[in-house]
């Protein structure tokens, strides 16, 4: 039992020593590689060959000094089997040296042992530059952006580079992500892809979510503008239904101010009350626009606006009219309500519908409260 004791302690007392000495000789080794100098750094990688740190130093001063840092990157590479950096690095630099299979390898191994963006990101423009492979890019691409954070702008580009077919890019390169359709739809309104935005929209739209509103009302807003028929979907897309008629002519709800509801048109002099009742101050414009509603008709048939109006207390009340397709209809004054209408001819897909105020020659600027209700179109026979 005695020898024993003496055997374990005899032991323990080397595995000590041991470990004070690899102590000393890894203190060392720090010693050295915080003198940050070439000489230093390169006589800590001697000492401590395994240590990965001293060997990425060791290899950013050998690119420095234009020598060959390659072998170093792959030792390191070797001793971290599941980093994914030496491996992207050893693909870059076997790209610059035209060693396109050797890119490709290792940068197909940076992706294997990492699945976060950076491997995936680096392939796709590996391929992009390549050029050869256009499946191999859309599936790193689209790879890519599944795990994309922050500015996606720079991919959203880089997909536009490959290819000017919106339908492909949509298809191929952006993936079921809401975030990334969200942001996506972003970016083509930056760009003025406005034509480009439906089919994104109609995806969006798929995941339900009122957060998304606001940009598909912007969407469907560019789209009026630009007269294009794809307003119309994209306004069913917010859940409103088809703008057939006038939208929200009874005023049960505040108008929206985007898409086919009722815009307010905001000036000095003007307050809405409820979107039916408009307040004149008197000090209007002597021109101003009040009301205005984007109508979808179908060219070339003939359609009769309706409504009821009143001018509740108002003095010097004409000049208020509607106008739409070259055509106009006053406001009949009188504290009662009172009915009008008009017929126009539609010569496009859409018209504007627009409550004004035009000052009369030789008369004061109105001055007094608004109200509508009941505005519809029906078709004219």
């Amino acid at each position: 039992m005695y020898y024993v004791s003496r055997i374990t302690g005899a032991a323990a007392l080397g595995a000590l020593g041991m470990a004070v000495w690899f102590s000393i000789v890894l203190a060392r080794a720090d010693f050295y590689f915080r003198k940050a100098t070439p000489e230093m750094v390169e006589r800590a990688t001697e000492i401590a060959p395994r240590n990965t740190l001293y060997l990425a130093m060791r290899g950013l001063e050998l690119d420095y000094e234009g020598a060959d840092s390659r072998g170093l990157t792959e030792q390191i590479a070797a001793l971290n089997p599941l980093a994914s950096a030496p491996r992207i690095r050893l693909g870059l630099a076997a790209e610059i040296s035209g060693d396109s299979a050797s890119a490709e390898r290792w940068l197909l191994d940076a992706a294997r042992v990492d699945h976060q963006f950076e491997p995936r990101w680096t392939l796709a423009n590996f391929y992009f530059r390549a050029g050869n492979k256009p499946d191999e890019f859309w599936k790193w691409m689209r790879a890519a952006l599944e795990v994309s954070y922050g500015d996606r702008t720079p991919a959203y580009e880089l997909c536009w580079r490959v290819s000017s077919d919106a339908a492909e890019i949509l298809r191929r390169g952006i993936p079921e992500r809401h975030e990334v359709v969200g942001s996506y739809l972003v970016y083509l309104l930056e760009k003025n892809r406005v034509g480009m935005t439906r089919d994104v929209a109609r995806r969006l739209s798929r995941y339900h979510d009122a957060a998304d509103l606001p940009l598909l009302f912007g969407v469907c807003d560019e789209l009026i503008q630009m007269k294009e028929a794809a307003a119309v979907e994209v306004w069913a897309m917010t859940g409103q239904g088809a703008p057939a008629g006038i939208f929200n002519g009874d005023f049960g709800r505040a108008p929206l101010n985007h898409g086919f509801d009722w815009r307010l048109m905001e000036s000095p002099g003007v307050t809405h009350v409820n979107g039916n009742r408009i307040v004149l101050s008197g000090q209007q414009g002597e021109s101003c626009s009040l009301l205005r509603q984007m109508l979808s008709v179908s060219a070339g048939k003939r359609y009769r606006i309706q409504w009821e109006a009143r001018t509740t207390g108002i003095r010097n009340p004409s000049g208020l009219e509607w106008r739409v397709a070259d055509r106009s209809g006053a406001l009949l004054p009188g504290d009662d309500w009172r009915a009008g209408e008009l017929t126009f001819a539609a010569g496009e897909k859409f018209t504007d519908l627009e409550l004004v105020y035009q000052r009369p020659v030789g008369e004061a600027r109105a001055e007094g409260t608004v109200e509508l209700r009941g505005v519809r179109m029906v078709e004219a026979r």
